[in-house]
């Protein structure tokens, strides 16, 4: 082999080392996406519990205005005077404040809900959209190359990933969104 060919053979040597270099460097992006997708999956899990909590916080408080308001009925048949009216009276108007706070409480949860699963919805379309510019992009640069196991284990992953996001159902992206859209703890706690 003389030196022109020898040049020639570590050019296309080099050149292959970049272009591998240059594809694990994109196999690397669509495991950070991949990682992405896992946590906000984790979030998603996370949220639901606080969701629930709210739920239930909300009946409970209604709850408690239903039984105020019987006590108050209660009060009110045994009141045979003015001064147990009046009583009666503030009684009721303190119902109606709690049965305000609560029904502004439910209308302010369903509201956050709402504009969290939009918020779900155009991160999970950002998300796929990412998913297949990274999947068109690979495609373009593997142009028909062969995969080693692990990369073809990483485009499963991905895929498997992807489908999930696709088939999240309405309230599953409504609680996702919920979550993202949650103040931070401390501020809860107030």
């Amino acid at each position: 082999m003389n030196q022109a060919e020898l040049d020639l053979f570590n050019d296309k040597l080099d050149a292959h080392a970049k272009e591998v270099e240059r594809f694990h460097g994109e196999v690397a992006n669509v495991t950070r996406q991949i990682a992405n997708c896992d946590k906000l999956v984790r979030l998603a899990n996370t949220g639901l519990s606080q969701i629930d909590h709210k739920i239930a916080e909300a009946v409970r408080v209604s709850a408690e205005a239903r039984a105020i308001a019987d006590e108050a009925g209660a009060q009110a048949s045994a009141a045979a005077t003015t001064a147990t009216q009046a009583a009666v009276g503030a009684m009721v108007a303190q119902l109606q404040d709690a049965t305000e706070a609560a029904r502004k409480t439910s209308l302010s949860l369903n509201i956050l809900q709402f504009k969290t699963g939009g918020w779900i919805a155009v991160y999970t379309v950002l998300v796929l959209l990412c998913c297949l510019a990274t999947g068109a992009l690979t495609s373009w640069a593997l142009r028909g190359n062969a995969l080693t196991p692990e990369q073809a284990h990483y485009v499963e992953l991905g895929k498997a990933h992807e489908a999930l996001l696709a088939n999240a159902s309405d309230r599953e992206l409504k609680q996702i969104t919920a979550i993202r859209n949650r103040p931070p703890k401390k501020d809860q706690d107030k």
